[in-house]
């Protein structure tokens, strides 16, 4: 799977070992509109969110499709990013507590889609399966704490024996303009800066499967260069490395580790078409990923993808797919329409 120029994927969930992490608020100050996509597993909102990120995609937009942390292979929605339109599956993403004044959204219910009396002959069996997702993924994220945790360990306590030297580092530009502040202009340059400071967006690249992990790094940077860092002090590099370029005004992606999101693995600075990682983005035992999942961990993963196959083959059966695929148009068209406005608006 390649990247198609202008096209990327990445998480902006995750399944780590302190519970499962959204990272959407981060990315929301610059949305502009979102269609919120509602309706059960299996009634086409994955498929309808990648087949109208392609076709943006080949009239010319950049597109960055968003994977399910829950199901890696399906879509959770896409972002256009330099436009701020927003498409997201609503079941494949935690709730939507980002929402904000600003944005303007737009809800589309695909059950609408459903056959009313299949879909009622059904509803016991939704009910009950849907409630035993929400307990087999809190079993997932138990397995994967009790077993991977100690995994993160090792990597943290290299990080605090770099903290002295990191808070020296992060105070000593503050240090110079005190002891240089011999009127009002160093701290309005102080200021300046701070308002400068560069936009961060942090991402996920790695999702949880039962056959191990799926890596999305070496396809998210495969169009940049690559600066590769290694050894036990790779961590408090990433860290000078990134407190240092806040500064810059410009901005900074940084891929966070799937198991700790505290640590950082990966930071991109996408205006300057380059990457400075931890080792290698194709091996995994560089981030620390390489030991196998143990028996626990793969049956819970096995179950709870069982169990949601299940509730999307109850809901894909009552799915009238040729008017879904008829109204394609008409939510494409008015996407279409929201650009425009959006792209006349910038131009005023």
């Amino acid at each position: 799977m390649g990247n198609k120029t202008g096209v990327r994927h990445y998480f902006g969930e995750g399944i780590t070992t302190r519970g499962y992490i959204s990272l959407l608020p981060n990315m929301m100050p610059n949305w502009q509109r979102v269609y919120v996509l509602l309706g059960g597993l299996g009634t086409g909102k994955s498929t309808l969110i990648k087949v109208i990120g392609l076709e943006l995609l080949d009239r010319g937009y950049e597109i960055d499709f968003m994977r399910s942390a829950r199901d890696p292979d399906s879509m959770a929605g896409f972002i256009m990013p330099r436009m701020g339109l927003v498409m997201l599956d609503m079941m494949e993403i935690s709730p939507l507590r980002w929402r904000a004044p600003g944005v303007v959204e737009t809800f589309i219910d695909f059950n609408h889609f459903c056959d009313e009396q299949k879909l009622e002959k059904q509803r016991l069996h939704i009910l009950k399966l849907e409630t035993q997702l929400q307990l087999l993924q809190q079993n997932v994220e138990e397995e994967l704490a009790a077993e991977l945790s100690s995994l993160i360990g090792r990597s943290t306590a290299r990080k605090h024996k770099g903290e002295d030297m990191s808070w020296i580092l992060s105070n000593s530009a503050h240090l110079k303009v005190k002891k240089e502040n011999t009127g009002p202009w160093p701290l309005a340059e102080n200021a300046v800066k701070l308002l400068q400071k560069s936009s961060i967006n942090p991402y996920f690249l790695h999702g949880l499967t039962a056959e191990g992990w799926l890596n999305l790094a070496p396809y998210f940077l495969m169009d940049f260069d690559q600066i590769r860092l290694e050894g036990d002090e790779t961590l408090d590099a990433l860290d000078w490395v990134l407190s240092e370029a806040q500064q810059l005004g410009q901005l900074i992606e940084i891929v966070l580790h799937p198991l700790n999101p505290d640590e950082v693995i990966g930071i991109v600075f996408p205006e300057r078409h380059l990457a400075i990682w931890q080792g290698n983005p194709d091996n995994l035992a560089d981030q620390g990923l390489e030991r196998p999942f143990g028996e626990k961990l793969i049956e819970a993963l096995a179950v709870w993808q069982t169990h949601r196959s299940q509730l999307k083959a109850y809901y894909t059966e009552t799915v009238d797919f040729e008017r879904l695929d008829g109204y394609r148009e008409t939510i494409l068209n008015n996407i279409l329409g929201d650009l425009k406005l959006m792209g006349d608006l910038k131009r005023v």
